[in-house]
């Protein structure tokens, strides 16, 4: 008997249970991103996906206010920071050089537009299975961690 299907991140079979489809794969994360960026006029809504996919946020979580601190980001409700599970991503989408400079009063009008962009199946990717994908990496992530340091290393001497 098969545990249940495995994605990049590892078996999910708790969690497809509850699933109707499987969670995007990071590669199409990327890709939908440069396809949104190469968009006219998509810049900001390219930029906000980003956020939303490597920092695993809704948008409404970020409108709050945020601080960059490395790689991570601190919400301003928040005390620890956010870091994110593909560092590699903050640079790959240049999340700090790209970042919209008025941002403040625009954050309503950049939300709606992600998420109508969505609708209008412009964005195959939406905001949910961003957020699904995101968690799933992070349970792996998290499962990978405790087998590694529970796993007693022996050295040989030769």
């Amino acid at each position: 008997m098969r545990a249940g299907p495995t994605v990049p991140y590892g078996p999910v079979s708790q969690l497809t249970s509850a699933m109707t489809h499987v969670p995007p794969l990071d590669q199409r994360i990327v890709d939908e991103f440069f396809q949104l960026e190469n968009r006219r006029g998509s810049k900001g809504i390219a930029w906000l996906y980003g956020m939303v996919a490597t920092y695993g946020l809704n948008p409404e979580d970020l409108e709050a206010g945020y601080h960059w601190d490395g790689h991570s980001i601190v919400l301003s409700n928040k005390k620890r920071p956010i870091r994110p599970l593909h560092p590699q991503w903050v640079f790959l989408f240049q999340l700090k050089e790209k970042q919209p400079h008025k941002l403040q009063g625009c954050w309503e009008s950049l939300s709606s537009s992600l998420y109508r962009a969505m609708a209008h199946q412009q964005v195959s990717v939406n905001v949910t299975d961003l957020l699904l994908a995101y968690r799933l990496r992070k349970s792996y992530y998290k499962q990978l961690k405790q087998q590694q340091t529970s796993t007693p290393v022996y050295a040989v001497a030769s």
